[in-house]
C-alpha cells in the first residue's frame, strides 16, 4: 500500500512539474514571432535618422536628427539625437527631471557649464548631466561641433519632436504657453533669463 501511494505521488509530481515547465516557456522559445513593439536592432550611419529643424525658441532654425527613441528603433529606455553647433551658437540653460544625460562632444571648443563645473571641452569629450542639473554649452571655437546626446529614459523626445518640423516645412512659431506646455511634457525646464544670466549654484566667470 505504501509503495502504491509513493508511486502515485511521484506520478502526480512529474505531471505537475511538466505542466508548470510548459506554462513558463517564453513565447519566443516556442517559435512565435517577435512583437512589433519590441526594440529593433539597428546600425545607423551618420545621415540615418529623423531630420528635423527647431521652429522656435532660442535655438530656432537649428537642425537636429533623432536617431533612437520609441518610434525609431522602438527603444524601451534610451533617447538619442545628434546636433551640429555652429560657432557662436549656445544651448541655453535647461535641466531634465526624469533622466540622466550624456553629451558626447566630437570637436573641441565648446564652453560647457554643468552644475558647479565649467570647462572648455576638448575633442571627443563626454559630459555627464545628472537629473535636475543645469546644463549650458556654447561653441566658443571657430569650427562646427558635432554633438550626440543620450538620455537614459524617454520624455525629452516628446518636446523635441513637437518643437521640430521637417526641412522645407513652414516654421510655424509656438506661443509661450504652448512652449511651456511642451517643455513640461518633455520633463524639461529652461532658465528664465529675466531673472539673470545664470541659474543658482552654477559655475560662471
Amino acid at each position: 500500500m505504501n509503495r502504491i501511494t509513493l508511486q502515485l505521488v511521484l506520478t502526480l509530481t512529474t505531471v505537475t512539474v511538466a505542466l508548470l515547465a510548459h506554462a513558463v516557456v517564453p513565447r519566443s522559445a516556442t517559435g512565435s514571432s517577435q512583437s512589433s513593439s519590441s526594440p529593433r536592432p539597428l546600425i545607423l550611419q551618420e545621415d540615418d535618422g529623423e531630420h528635423l529643424v527647431r521652429r522656435t525658441g532660442p535655438t530656432g532654425g537649428w537642425p537636429f536628427t533623432i536617431k533612437l527613441d520609441g518610434q525609431n528603433g522602438n527603444t524601451q529606455d534610451f533617447f538619442v539625437f545628434t546636433d551640429i553647433m555652429a560657432p557662436g551658437q549656445t544651448i541655453p540653460f535647461h535641466k531634465h527631471d526624469n533622466a540622466e544625460e550624456i553629451l558626447f562632444i566630437e570637436e573641441g571648443g565648446a564652453t560647457v557649464i554643468v552644475g558647479d563645473q565649467r570647462a572648455v571641452a576638448g575633442p571627443r569629450s563626454i559630459v555627464f548631466i545628472p537629473r535636475d542639473t543645469w546644463i549650458s554649452a556654447t561653441n566658443t571655437g571657430k569650427q562646427d561641433i558635432h554633438l550626440l546626446a543620450l538620455f537614459s529614459r524617454h520624455g525629452y523626445e516628446q518636446y523635441m519632436r513637437a518643437l521640430g518640423v521637417k526641412q522645407g516645412e513652414p516654421m510655424t512659431p509656438l506661443t509661450p504657453d504652448e512652449l511651456s506646455h511642451l517643455r513640461a511634457l518633455g520633463h524639461s525646464m529652461y532658465w528664465d533669463t529675466s531673472k539673470g544670466p545664470y541659474p543658482p549654484s552654477v559655475a560662471h566667470p
